[in-house]
């Protein structure tokens, strides 16, 4: 690399170019670089939706779930197949392996469930499939009120709000969440139609047969071609009512005759309310791998045309966006970013006090950082929460290079007398291998992440990709520009015993307070060199200090950010009607709204796509963090501690959890989660009551429930097989029956003004909520014409699952746990593995993590592969680059002595070990050495030039003692803002920066010592070895 060095120095303009090109590009890719909270990682999740309502779990399982896991489970490259089957609905979750493409995978599911149709009961609504996860998190919602009715609202927010909102790019699906569309009701009244000799399938039947219209073909008359059309639809709701459905001798009974017909809506099946008012909430997915602030930004711009011609009283609000976090975030890191690389020239300028120097070190900040830019552009990555952060932490790391060749260069001027083009050469040939073998290794510890697995290995990535680009555009940097501006900038010494200009006089290493702690530390040196088995005791109890501080950290898959909103989530008992839930969900949210700091709720009830009438949720939206003077995991502890004890006689089932950022799948968002699957849902039962109740005992350990719910009030309808035969009655006709009136059914549509409106038949409220009513409804019977139902059957009531969830086409319950402030998940989930240990479970049951639990171990085992390799082939690089095996030991040895250091900084700083902390000793680690080479490359070369080992180890660590205070320095205080940042994202920040601040800092006169006295034991170690083959 000296010859480029010495290139770019006598050609100025050439080097000058060659930056410019890399930052021209870098600053137009930067304006071509989407803004979003993570990298783009798509998680292929396709979701199978098919309703059949008024269908039982059980019924649900067998007939529907069951037969479509069969189909798709033959699609090459699944993760994880998972089901619910709840009332009327069948949830199939297919999450395929990260490399899966997500529209192939989409197909293949798509092209399997066609093959089942038929195999499916005729009654279900078609299978939709969607490439989307609905547990996902909404991007945005949007809350409708206004003056008009439900029915007017609702309309609105469907036929407009709705449909012009998914027509966005970006968009995945808009679901409504409190509106009631418009539909035709029949209610049927089931006296009269016993007393006309009706059933409910004589109704169906003529409303399916009389409203149609069918294509009867074209017509050829001369030279014209005319198509033929039945035109047979009913235009009125007049034309419903008087729609014959029996010729009784000459007598025509209509529907008006059995019923009444209503242009209404249909039954709520969800209901919400933003604070106190009534509203129709709009919950907008994105498409998986879609950036979420354009997606957001698309959609904003959508809703301000909307909104100027949305009718006269109509309020539309957004009520949640995350794009505000996600930009908050970007633009605390980036001003961090700022602040950071200024604080760096600072400590620059201390260490050499002359502006002309610390501008030329200076430079290669943002000339690596802009030269990034380009090269994330071309990986098509996003500026987000990973890569701005590794551009943070680079700061201090990419100023290194410059700072070590500037300051050899300005040591040739000081005191070798050179010329500072003389100087710019000969120093840059003299620290050139140095610095390469520092890039190198940088590059070397920060390339394995890129091959990381799991979720945590893909968010990561970027991460490691840019930290490498940006190190080697500062090695670049410092061959080129730097040498180049100083060795036009810099100016030649007045005399032979006088400073330069270029140096001043606090600047000197002879004078000033620097030369005190040069001769504190040679004098520490000396001492350490004379009794180097004291440093060998020092460094081995530092080692075994190790475990004993790793009890003391609190392990987390991530840390507690504070996005200023979290969800309270609320499961009534069963049986509890819609209305009575949401009156319950009203009420929390009332209380919640009162406790300072809470900008507005958010309250819904039935909200999710299986509309479970006694669950709900209450979306709690704070004000921003530097408006209060809590955080919100202690605003969440205190609503668990004080607020909902307050209706445990009601026993509600209530879980307080963050708004997950990486849930890790799973069946929630909830810290701590654990399958347990195996065949019998009794035995499921009893596993699970015992896991929870040992597992409440655990500190630390709040929310603690399962998926498993039981007790759901049923009235099973028993056949009396033998009558039935008799009377001719067939146990269809008789389960339709009880579907059409009680739950109602789709029977035909009604058209109007281009839009279609279900009609649906009911038997009317006071009918179908008695059971003598029901047992009075006729059903055909080919001895009698028709017979009452409660002739051929019984009602017995009982109780059944309200879902049931399967995992790999096995019945599971999950259960699970948030975290209490300040506790370690690890520590909760090795008490949780003695409590199964404990269990003994039968043959066929088994348990296993899900969720962030899973990717927590995940994590732990591809960090233990990024430091294996990177261990790997920095020694593998180093090696190379000293031409030695033994050298590069002697500067790996550096890398553990730093652990220790970073485990307390951890707990001074109240952090826990989590993905981005267990980040900061990789990134602790790959800054550490670059100080042993720096050592060991100046001992090296001073040994060869004719000095004696101890005196060059002496001479070595004095010469590179300021570039080394330099570089440290220098990236500490790059580290100042992130590790005293606050408010939005401020725990990522702080978890990553107080692990390398604190090691970096309280390690680094250990390693200066321990290095130099490393260098000299296995020198003596090679020697001994060398006589010994000799002999």
């Amino acid at each position: 690399m000296h010859i480029l060095a010495e290139l770019c120095v006598k050609r100025p303009v050439f080097a000058s170019v060659l930056i410019m090109i890399l930052v021209v590009i870098g600053m137009f890719s930067y304006t071509k670089l989407g803004v979003d909270r993570f990298p783009k990682v798509d998680f292929p999740t396709i979701t199978v939706t098919t309703r059949m309502p008024g269908s039982a779990p059980e019924e649900i399982e067998t007939e529907i779930t069951d037969k479509i896991e069969e189909a798709v489970n033959t699609v090459s490259g699944i993760d994880e197949l998972r089901s619910v089957s709840s009332e009327g609905i069948s949830q199939v979750f297919v999450t395929f392996l990260l490399e899966k493409d997500i529209n192939v995978a989409s197909q293949e599911v798509r092209d399997r469930i066609n093959l089942i149709i038929p195999q499916l009961p005729q009654d279900i609504e078609l299978p939709t499939v969607e490439k989307m996860d609905p547990d996902a998190s909404p991007i945005m919602a949007i809350a409708l009120s206004g003056k008009g009715s439900i029915k007017e609202l609702t309309e609105y927010a469907d036929k407009v709000l709705r449909r012009r909102l998914e027509s966005v790019q970006g968009v995945g699906q808009v679901m409504l969440v409190g509106g009631q569309l418009r539909q035709i009701n029949i209610r049927l009244n089931p006296l009269k139609l016993r007393a006309y000799n009706l059933t409910v399938a004589d109704v169906s039947r003529a409303l399916e047969t009389q409203n149609l219209e069918v294509p009867g073909g074209s017509l050829k008359m001369g030279p014209e071609n005319f198509t033929l059309r039945t035109l047979g639809r009913i235009r009125s709701l007049q034309g419903i009512q008087y729609l014959t459905i029996a010729n009784r001798r000459g007598h025509l009974i209509t529907v008006n005759d059995v019923g009444d017909v209503e242009d209404g809506v249909e039954e709520a099946l969800s209901m919400a309310q933003l604070n106190e008012t009534p509203a129709i909430i709009l919950n907008i997915r994105k498409q998986s791998g879609m950036n979420t602030v354009e997606v957001v930004h698309n959609v904003k711009e959508r809703l301000e045309v909307i909104l100027e011609s949305a009718p006269t009283g109509y309020r539309i609000e957004t009520v949640r966006d995350q794009s505000v976090f996600i930009e908050m975030s970007a633009n605390t890191v980036k001003e961090h970013l700022v602040l950071g690389s200024i604080l760096a020239a600072i400590v620059v300028f201390f260490f050499l006090a002359n502006i002309r120097t610390t501008l030329i070190s200076a430079l290669a900040i943002p000339t690596s950082i802009i030269s990034a830019f380009g090269m994330m552009k071309y990986m098509d990555f996003t500026l987000n929460s990973i890569t701005l952060l590794a551009l943070a932490l680079s700061v201090g790391i990419v100023i290194d290079d410059a700072i070590v060749v500037l300051e050899n260069i300005f040591r040739y001027v000081e005191e070798k007398n050179y010329t500072p083009f003389e100087a710019a050469i000969a120093a840059t040939k003299e620290i050139g291998l140095a610095v390469l073998a520092i890039t190198l290794s940088l590059v070397a510890v920060f390339t394995p992440i890129a091959f990381m697995g799991g979720i945590v290995g893909k968010f990561l990535k970027s991460f490691g990709l840019t930290m490498a680009c940006s190190i080697v555009v500062s090695m670049l940097v410092s061959f080129t520009l730097t040498p180049m501006l100083a060795a036009r900038i810099l100016k030649k010494k007045n005399g032979k015993n006088q400073p330069s200009e270029a140096s001043g006089h606090s600047g000197s290493k002879k004078q000033g307070f620097y030369h005190l702690i040069e001769v504190f530390y040679i004098s520490i040196l000396k001492v350490a060199l004379r009794f180097r088995w004291v440093v060998v005791l020092l460094v081995i109890a530092l080692l075994f200090s190790i475990p004993t501080l790793m009890k003391h950290v609190r392990k987390n898959f991530l840390p507690d950010d504070d996005q200023s909103e979290f969800q309270v989530n609320i499961r009534a008992p069963e049986g509890t009607s819609l209305e009575a839930t949401h009156l319950i969900i009203s009420r929390i949210a009332r209380e919640i709204r009162q406790i300072s700091g809470v900008r507005y709720t958010v309250a819904s009830a039935a909200e999710t796509d299986q509309h479970i009438e006694n669950t709900g949720s209450i979306y709690v939206r704070l004000v921003d963090v530097g408006e209060r003077t809590y955080d919100q995991l202690e605003m969440m502890n205190f609503i668990r501690k004080n607020l909902l004890p307050k209706y445990k006689a009601e026993k509600l089932r209530i879980s307080v959890s963050p708004i997950a950022a990486i849930s890790g799948g799973g069946t929630s968002s909830a810290s701590i989660q654990l399958m347990i699957g195996g065949p019998d849902l009794g035995k499921l039962e009893e596993y699970s009551r015992k896991l929870i109740e040992k597992l409440r005992q655990v500190p630390g350990a709040v929310d603690v429930d399962s998926t498993l719910v039981t007790g759901k009030p049923q009235f099973g309808i028993v056949v009396d097989r033998d009558k039935a035969s008799d009377l001719g009655v067939s146990i269809a006709d008789i389960a339709k029956t009880i579907r059409l009136l009680v739950a109602g059914d789709k029977v035909s549509d009604y058209n109007e003004k281009g839009e279609k409106y279900e009609i649906r038949v009911r038997a009317e409220a006071q009918s179908r909520n008695s059971i003598a009513e029901l047992s009075m409804v006729t059903v055909p019977s080919l001895t009698r014409g028709s017979v009452p139902i409660g002739d051929v059957v019984k009602f017995q009531k009982s109780t059944g699952p309200a879902q049931i969830n399967r995992l790999n086409r096995n019945r599971q319950v999950t259960v699970t746990s948030n975290l209490a402030p300040n506790i370690s998940q690890e520590g909760v989930i090795d008490a949780l593995n003695k409590i199964i240990a404990d269990l003994s479970m039968d043959t066929g049951y088994k348990t296993g993590f899900l969720g962030q639990s899973k990717e927590l171990g995940k994590a732990r085992k591809g960090f233990a592969f990024v430091f294996l390799m990177a261990f790997i082939f920095v020694y593998l690089v180093l090696a190379a680059q000293f031409e030695s095996w033994l050298h590069p030991i002697t500067i790996l040895l550096s890398l553990p002595l730093t652990l220790p250091f970073a485990l307390v900084s951890l707990i001074l700083f109240n952090q826990s070990l989590n993905v981005f902390s267990t980040l900061g000793v990789l990134v602790l680690f790959a800054v550490v050495k670059k100080n042993s080479i720096l050592q060991v490359d100046h001992t090296n070369q001073l040994r060869a030039e004719g000095l004696s080992r101890y005196d060059a180890i002496i001479a070595a660590n004095s010469d590179r003692l300021r570039p080394i205070l330099m570089t440290t320095i220098a990236f500490v205080a790059g580290m100042i803002p992130l590790l005293l940042s606050s408010g939005t994202g401020a725990a990522t920040n702080k978890t990553i920066s107080s692990v390398i601040v604190g090691g970096q800092t309280l390690s680094l006169m250990l390693t200066l010592v321990a290095t130099p006295v490393a260098y000299s034991l296995f020198d003596d170690l090679a020697n001994a070895a060398y006589r010994l083959i000799k002999r």
